[in-house]
């Protein structure tokens, strides 16, 4: 990425001025510093190279968006693709502190709101993600995402009801989505409906998208309707038989305790993305 340092440019200025509009020459210590401060004087990113930089990788992205950032942190486009790149590799709470800045210069930007929403959710901080996601969510009424990570959010803050509400309103906008059909069934275990979330989470499966957690998922809803023998068989897609069997286990003997099966509820919660 091209960027321009304005107060280097001008310092690299002022120090070429000398040498013609004053009587001495530069140093050879002065040379050094402008020609630092010229390479690194580099001007903005186009349009066009912004754009094109959505087909790299994420590390190339992040390093891109970061550079943008740095030079002028009121780059609301770079904060907003910073922050949601930096969440993506799982850096969690740095893309929360890059929006909640961008947001201190605007305040009623809802994609930034968004932004900010779904790092917090990401961080494990669901309380207070709540309110910038409800408010994109009011504003970005078609973008499936924010009522996911809302219902992430809502779920893990103890309204379960209104998370499922949520869910549904993303499954409305992208039906078939594994990864929210995976957190309504996920929300429907943990309210003791593992039948209804056993529908959902074949449903998910079946999607080419569907992930080995989506299948753990749903070989735990069989195992909590006493079904072992359909759980073993589904847990053995992705893992060795003696993995399937010890998992197995540890689900029985979960399930002949109320405190262990408290332990179990949170595995759940825990699993929502």
């Amino acid at each position: 990425m091209r960027a321009h340092l304005s107060a280097i440019a001008l310092a690299a200025a002022v120090l070429a001025g000398c040498a013609t509009t004053g009587e001495l020459a530069l140093t050879e210590e002065e040379e050094a510093l402008a020609a630092e401060m010229q390479a690194r004087s580099i001007v903005p990113a186009t349009s066009d190279e912004r754009a094109a930089i959505e087909n790299q990788d994420l590390l190339t992205q992040a390093a891109f968006w970061a550079e943008a950032y740095e030079l002028n942190p009121g780059d609301r486009e770079a904060a907003l693709k910073l922050s949601t790149v930096l969440r993506q590799l799982n850096g969690a709470p740095r893309a929360a502190e890059v929006a909640r800045q961008a947001l201190a210069l605007y305040p009623d930007d809802a994609e930034l709101q968004a932004a900010f929403g779904m790092a917090l959710v990401a961080g494990g901080r669901a309380v207070q993600a709540v309110e910038p996601l409800g408010r994109a969510a009011s504003v970005l009424t078609g973008d499936w995402r924010i009522f996911n990570a809302l219902g992430v959010a809502l779920e893990q803050s103890g309204r379960q009801e209104l998370a499922r509400t949520r869910f549904q309103q993303a499954l409305a906008l992208s039906p078939g989505e594994p990864g929210v059909l995976n957190n309504l069934a996920l929300s429907l275990m943990l309210n003791g409906d593992p039948e209804q979330a056993e529908s959902y989470l074949r449903q998910a499966s079946q999607s080419e998208r569907a992930s080995p957690e989506i299948r753990q998922n749903l070989a735990l809803s069989l195992a909590l309707q006493g079904r072992f023998e359909e759980a073993e068989s589904v847990a053995l897609i992705d893992s060795t038989p003696e993995m399937a069997a010890q998992n197995l286990d540890y689900i029985r003997a979960l399930m002949s305790s109320p405190r262990s099966w408290d332990r179990l509820r949170r595995a759940d919660m825990d699993a929502l993305r």
